[in-house]
């Protein structure tokens, strides 16, 4: 299996864990992103939705405060 066969599924969220750097541009600006209804869910997990200034992709990352 090559690596470009290997695609992450469009319905799970991506996470921004351990280095919070876009994989796709590499920028390190982000702003907070719309909520959408499996938020709140995701919430419960510490996961906050953030969007990508330059490229617009959509991460979650993990933060343990509020929402910003």
């Amino acid at each position: 299996m090559t690596a470009e066969a290997m695609t992450w599924p469009r319905w799970l969220p991506r996470v921004l864990a351990l280095r919070r750097m876009c994989p796709c541009c590499k920028s390190v600006q982000f702003k907070p992103a719309e909520t959408r209804s499996y938020d709140v869910l995701l919430g419960l997990f510490f996961l906050r939705p953030v969007r990508c200034k330059f490229c617009w992709r959509r991460y979650y990352w993990i933060s343990l405060r509020g929402a910003e």
